[in-house]
């Protein structure tokens, strides 16, 4: 016959009751519960949103801002030209870490036209439907980490057949939650170089005139506006550029270094880690070439890199193109995706595209590795051969993980 013997459950050790009386006394406590949540990456915390409906409200409260929300560039989106109606995105992991695309598409909202990418700032990006007539274009917001998005209302000119010269995002989550998008219409039609601000708040909500209409040259490229400390700044062809203050709703010259000649052959113009940045280069033997920065007071540009192509080129002999290209005059096939400020110099980089392949090339020692393969290209009108190139630096979008709200 069996015997059965009864199972006393231990009582908990002074330990365990003390630590779930500190667990609970965790939980209940929201001040305590959101400085351990501040301090999660943004990963953990999108997982974490699910834990109960408390924590949700915790997390997404506008005024929760992760200790982790900071301006680290995890990769670039780079837009696949062959891709008209429905634009393809291949994904740059700048991370040490593998990591998976975000989207190889955007289709958060149905779109019948497809949906593109116009500029990303500070973890948002500002899309706009793919539509080839601007009267009828939709403007998103969207950010990539939580799969928020909004839908912004027409600007106020669009109803009336005024249309865009471009559109920026202004966002900077150090100073605020909230974000403006700035558009540059026309302000007459028989009057090319006269121009009307408008501004969208995500506080305040709809378009607005800012200021009286402005005077421009035809030459600002306000389609490629950068978002840097406190304004929007738009690169000219030649003379002085423009940026356009967001707070003070000024629009001001800012000074351009001099170029050699009267046409600005820049190859890159973009903002990372809170630095603004240029590149211009000249000649037909284009490998070595500096690496501008912004004074903080706009007051002028200082050399912040000096860069040197040659082992690269040597490296991959398939840059050389053998001839001088009609359109950029160079006869090396690289573009400069992005420049990327790291907290240290030491460990700041510039992403390079080569024909079919993306690389990563350190400003401090000059080292380089290859970071994508891209896959042929199929199609880009006046483009052909092998030494072809898809993407230029306006083809490329920052993503940075951001818990920033929409």
């Amino acid at each position: 016959m069996l015997s059965t013997k009864k199972i006393k459950a231990s009582p908990q050790s002074p330990t365990q009751l003390v630590s779930s009386s500190s667990a609970d006394m965790i939980a209940s406590n929201d001040d305590i519960l959101t400085l351990i949540l501040h301090r999660l990456p943004l990963k953990a915390l999108l997982k974490f949103k699910t834990v109960s409906k408390h924590w949700l409200c915790l997390i997404t409260h506008p005024t929760f801002r992760p200790q982790h929300n900071s301006r680290a560039i995890s990769g670039l989106f780079v837009c696949r030209l062959s891709d008209i109606t429905n634009p393809k995105y291949d994904f740059l992991n700048l991370t040490p870490h593998s990591s998976r695309a975000p989207f190889k598409s955007l289709t958060f909202i149905d779109d019948p036209s497809g949906i593109k990418i116009l500029q990303s700032c500070n973890g948002l990006l500002l899309c706009c439907s793919f539509r080839s007539n601007r009267l009828d274009t939709t403007y998103y917001t969207y950010n990539p980490t939580t799969k928020h998005y909004t839908v912004l209302p027409p600007p106020h000119h669009s109803s009336s057949g005024y249309y865009s010269f471009g559109v920026s995002l202004a966002f900077d989550p150090s100073k605020s939650p909230h974000y403006k998008v700035i558009c540059i219409r026309n302000y007459d039609p028989e009057l090319l170089d006269h121009y009307q601000v408008e501004i969208y708040s995500s506080k305040t909500g709809p378009w607005r005139s800012s200021g009286r209409p402005f005077v421009a040259p035809s030459n600002v490229q306000f389609e490629n506006g950068v978002f840097w400390n406190g304004a929007i700044h738009w690169v000219s062809d030649w003379g002085d550029s423009l940026c356009f203050d967001v707070e003070e709703e000024q629009m001001r010259d800012i000074p351009m270094p001099s170029g050699d000649g009267d046409v600005r052959l820049y190859r890159y113009f973009g903002e990372s880690g809170d630095h603004l940045h240029l590149v211009e280069v000249y000649g037909s033997d284009n490998l070595q070439f500096d690496v501008y920065e912004m004074e903080r007071d706009r007051s002028g540009w200082f050399v912040k890199y000096q860069v040197d192509l040659n082992p690269v080129a040597a490296a991959f002999p398939e840059m050389v193109r053998g001839y001088a290209d009609p359109i950029d005059l160079h006869s090396y096939a690289f573009s400069i995706l992005c420049v990327v400020h790291e907290e240290t110099d030491e460990g700041s980089f510039m992403v390079l595209h080569l024909p079919n392949k993306a690389i990563r090339y350190n400003f401090k020692d000059n080292s380089f590795r290859k970071l994508h393969d891209f896959a042929p290209l199929r199609s880009r009108v006046g483009v052909g051969g092998d030494s072809s190139l898809e993407f230029e630096y306006f083809d490329a979008y920052q993503f940075i993980e951001s818990f920033a709200c929409v």
